[in-house]
Parts: C-alpha cells; structure tokens; sequence
C-alpha cells in the first residue's frame, strides 16, 4: 500500500494504530487484547501498509532468525535476577516473610511457563522487533510502552490499581523506561529479538510467582505496589542498573538511547529505506 515510507514513518503510524487499539478497546477487552496488539499491528503493518511482510527481508528485519542463546543468562540474571533481590529486600526491612507455597502453585508455573512465552513474544515483536529499529531510541519505544499501558491502568480495575496513582504511575514509568533500554540493549547487542523475549517473560513469571505464592505480607501495596512488584522501587532500582551494565558492555554507551541497531540500520540503507 505505502512501500516508500520512510522508517521513521512506519514507526510512526505503528505507534498511532497501536495506541488507537490501547484506548479503543482498554475496558471492552481487558488484557489479553492489549498483549496481542503489538503483534496484531506488526502483522497489520508488515501485510498491508508497507507490504514488508512479502519478503524474506522483512520478517528478517525483525530480529527472528537469531536465537542469541549467548544472552540468555544475561537475559535471565537481569530480571528474575532482580525481582528474587526485591523480594528479599522487603522480607529484609520487615515489611514481608517469606513462606511455603501453598495453593494451586504448581498448575500456575505451568500454565506461565507456556502462556507467559507467547504474551512476551506479542509484545516484543512490536516493541523491540518493529518500533526499535525504526524509532532508533530505547527512550522513544519506553515512552510508547508506558502510553500503551495507561488506558488499562487509568480505565480499568485490572492493572495497578492500588496505591497512590501518582506514584504508581512515576514508579511504573520509570521502571518502564528502565525495562526498554534493558531489553533495547539486548536487541542491538545481538541483533535478536528473542532475548528480549526471554527477558521480558522471565520478569513477568518471577514477580508474579513470589508475589502470589512465595511472600506474605500485611502491606501489600507498600511490599507489591511500591517496593517489590513488578515495577516496584527496587525493581526499578535493579533494572536501572542492569541497563546501565549491559548497555556499556554492548558499547553502545550513552548514545544507545537514540541510536537503533547497528545491523537494522545496514539493512535499511540497503533497501532505500529510512
């Protein structure tokens, strides 16, 4: 439809589309949509915007054919590896015990284990896989990140709802942030989506895991809100740090923040794209 749009215009017309079915369907369709719109979008636009999708080059351009299985101690370390911390740290100051898990704990790992994947992977098509290469800034695709959040977080019951709003919402923003240069590092350092992927599934599966079956605690948004959930103090604390690590030890160095993958921006050069 629109082959010779540049880069940075598919870019944006994906962030517009993706945005649009965020605030459209946030409290029709819950969380489960807003999981597969990125992937809904990137097939949107891959199929019949850009017509990307037609070429082996295009679906390439995604990050898909690399596993990068290198990375994924790394992938792994830097987020199940911060959350396991977080929640040592609030049984540490007090504020939570750890205890026994009990209930349906064992059915819940397996059904993450197998649902967790494909979720992540939605998301991070879109994210990592599509915007990164075209925005070229981890900052940039954080900030769709966060606004593609906020319909479900400001219009439904569903999502950080508890707590004060504005410092959920600075919290989660900030950890947001924190998550894409993280994962954008993992992307541009391999040249793969899939550890971004890992990493992003890892992180969901192990704060929900310790949060529901693994801590106990009489404050609960303090511990699950504000300290050690998902996008808690020190998660956010830890995930600043891992990105700073990862993204020095990948040499992108400060610059890592609006520059996009070495690899995609070659790719794009040579297709007159961008």
């Amino acid at each position: 439809m629109f082959r010779a749009l540049s880069d940075r215009a598919s870019g944006l017309v994906f962030v517009v589309l993706v945005l649009a079915v965020s605030l459209g369907t946030a409290r029709v369709a819950g969380g489960l949509n807003l999981a597969f719109s990125p992937l809904l979008v990137v097939l949107l636009m891959m199929l019949v915007v850009t017509r990307e999708g037609w070429s082996r080059a295009g679906w390439r351009r995604l990050g898909l054919g690399r596993a990068a299985v290198r990375s994924w101690p790394v992938a792994i370390a830097t987020t199940a590896g911060v959350s396991v911390p977080a929640a040592a740290g609030v049984v540490l100051l007090g504020f939570a015990r750890f205890t026994t898990p009990h209930g349906p704990w064992l059915t819940d790992l397996l059904a993450m284990c197998v649902a967790g994947p494909v979720l992540a992977f939605a998301e991070e098509i879109g994210w990592r896989g599509y915007l990164q290469p075209r925005l070229r800034s981890s900052l940039a695709v954080g900030a769709v990140w966060i606004a593609w959040h906020l319909p479900y977080i400001l219009l439904t019951p569903d999502y950080h709802a508890d707590g004060n709003r504005v410092v959920v919402l600075t919290l989660f923003s900030g950890s947001v942030l924190a998550f894409s240069v993280l994962f954008g590092a993992l992307r541009e350092q391999t040249g793969s989506m899939w550890p971004a992927v890992l990493a992003h599934f890892a992180h969901n599966a192990t704060f929900a895991l310790l949060a529901s079956y693994a801590l106990e605690t009489s404050h609960p948004v303090l511990v699950h809100e504000y300290l050690a959930g998902d996008t808690g103090l020190l998660v956010l604390i830890g995930t600043a740090v891992f990105a700073v690590i990862v993204t020095q030890r990948a040499g992108l160095g400060g610059a890592h923040a609006g520059l996009g993958d070495r690899r995609d921006g070659l790719v794009s050069r040579r297709t007159g794209r961008g």
